[in-house]
């Protein structure tokens, strides 16, 4: 859903209220609008490149992890 707001000039240059604007409620200035019945849905199937690109990133990630972990191991005794 999606929200509009409506805004109305209140006041003309006499003070009068313009455009028979005097009997608009703050319902009626912020009125859903329904969502249109042949649009898309947003969002869906997860593409094969990006599990992939995930699964690369968690590899890279676990390879950095192991060679951090030996260095440490080759510097604690000294």
């Amino acid at each position: 859903l999606t929200m509009t707001i409506k805004k109305i000039n209140d006041t003309a240059s006499s003070g009068q209220v313009a455009g028979g604007a005097e009997g608009v409620t703050i319902a009626d200035r912020f009125r859903l609008d329904l969502p249109d019945a042949n649009a898309k849905p947003a969002g869906g199937k997860v593409s094969t490149v990006t599990v992939a690109a995930a699964f690369i990133a968690l590899a890279v990630v676990g390879i950095l992890a192991y060679t951090l972990w030996k260095h440490w191991e080759f510097l604690m005794p000294a």
